[in-house]
């Protein structure tokens, strides 16, 4: 019974074939009257088939796992590491700090064993000396540094797209980073690619392959690496979850090309993903535990190594326990009780998805063409070609929110006036922090109904 092909016995179909019998059912309508171009620019067909996809040229990640993610911003060595530990205890398998770079190490890694976790350190300031620190912190536990995962974050030239400067000068981050690589970490990633910033930003899928794609390439020169090895890549996932799996996907495929047309040994990218922020509400704000389920769902189907579930209230409050709890609780759900982990890439075979990856990642690579063109990453963020291409994007974005094209429950659909709670608190509308001068225009970030929501709260204040 196994061998026998149970569908012999019915005719095979080509595409064409369906598309006749859809214009026949139309009675009239043109077929192409069906096809549409998405808020985010992809092509949408009401067909798919398996002509013309290529199923074997897609990268998979080494493990189906990944990790569930915890971030802390330090403000006090004792109490983050307090939290770390507790939510350790709880199910996280990764941690992401904050840092502002003279923390003692020793004192925020108190019990806790970095070689069974990933650890993430996010930093601006104080590279060299936090750096060394781990290292002595290694040498002393007896750790073989190729057992450890996760990265040390410091990435100047996100820092441009965010706040349009360098943290010192391009001279001296470039040279920071320099001397971390000749550290020669076995195990942590030490070049990060934080593409995050431009999803919440209103980036497209295309343009964030396509901008994680430039800055890798300006790393790799700048930096005169031989390898990608050490990369570490951060994106954020938006609700347009079909397209979310595939520009994960997409970006897979992206980074095995590049690695090939530079003639470098292909080796696996690690992904991390977090939610978006630009699709949060502050009203009705349990409906983002909806999106961000959504959200996490989606990295894990791309093939994300790591993902981080965003508070639900971080635009209404600071978050506390309850929120933080129910971060972790999501992801734990879809690992230990939906089984996510159990399959390597869920979108394989999917026509649509497949096709829709090929569609993303094709423009993605066209866009990270029109960015070399402009000269180069540092280049098309002096001259503004990137902060002008994305703010396009936006404006796109924020007339169909504007217009309801585009729904967001709680915000400019089902608003509830009557909704309790202080809205001037703690808002995330906006993560540009710009300075009077700056060695270029940083590129905003918003949230889709932050003027909405604040017309809304003077309403009831009123």
């Amino acid at each position: 019974m196994a061998d026998s092909n149970l569908f012999s016995e019915f005719p095979a179909h080509s595409e064409s074939d369906w598309q006749a019998k859809i214009e026949k059912d139309l009675k009239g309508k043109a077929f192409s009257d069906l096809l549409k171009t998405d808020a985010n620019g992809n092509s949408i067909r009401p067909l798919y088939t398996a002509e013309g996809l290529d199923l074997k040229d897609q990268p998979l990640k080494e493990h189906p796992k990944w990790d569930i993610v915890h971030e802390i911003c330090v403000s006090d060595e004792k109490s983050a590491n307090a939290e770390a530990l507790n939510f350790l205890n709880r199910g996280a398998t990764s941690l992401i700090f904050y840092l502002q770079g003279q923390e003692n190490l020793s004192l925020l890694l108190k019990d806790i064993e970095i070689q069974y976790i990933c650890l993430n350190l996010v930093l601006e300031t104080g590279l060299e000396k936090i750096s060394q620190q781990l290292v002595d912190l290694i040498k002393e536990r007896g750790i073989e540094e190729a057992e450890l995962e996760g990265s040390i974050n410091f990435d100047p030239l996100e820092n441009i797209l965010r706040k349009g400067d360098w943290y010192q000068s391009q001279e001296e981050d470039l040279t920071q980073l320099k001397n971390l690589q000749a550290k020669n970490f076995a195990g942590l990633r030490s070049v990060c690619l934080n593409v995050n910033h431009a999803e919440n930003a209103g980036a497209n899928h295309a343009q964030q392959l396509g901008l994680a794609l430039a800055m890798a390439y300006e790393y790799l020169h700048q930096l005169d690496l031989k390898s990608t090895r050490g990369f570490w890549v951060n994106f954020a996932t938006g609700s347009d979850y079909f397209a979310e799996i595939s520009k994960i996907r997409a970006f897979r495929r992206l980074w095995q090309q590049m690695q090939k047309e530079l003639g470098l040994e292909t080796t696996e990218v690690r992904i991390y993903a977090e939610t978006s922020q630009r699709n949060k509400t502050k009203f009705d704000r349990f409906n983002n535990l909806i999106r961000s389920t959504a959200e996490a769902m989606a990295a894990i189907i791309g093939g994300a190594t790591e993902i981080n579930v965003k508070e639900f209230d971080l635009n209404y409050q600071e978050p506390e326990f309850f929120s933080k709890r129910l971060s972790l609780n999501q992801l734990s759900i879809l690992q230990h009780e939906s089984y996510f982990h159990q399959v390597r890439d869920m979108g394989r075979g999917a026509y649509f998805i497949e096709s829709l990856t090929e569609d993303i990642a094709q423009k993605g690579w066209e866009f990270f063409k029109e960015i070399e063109a402009q000269g180069g990453y540092i280049a098309a963020l002096k001259n503004g070609f990137v902060q002008k291409t994305i703010s396009a994007q936006a404006k796109k974005q924020q007339a169909a929110f504007d217009a309801n094209d585009l729904i967001l429950v709680g915000a400019n659909k089902y608003f509830n006036a009557n909704e309790k709670g202080d809205f001037t608190a703690n808002s995330a509308s906006s993560g540009s922090e710009k300075k009077a001068k700056t060695w270029t225009e940083p590129l905003p970030v918003s949230r889709l109904s932050a003027k909405l929501e604040d017309q809304q709260i003077s309403e009831i204040q009123n």
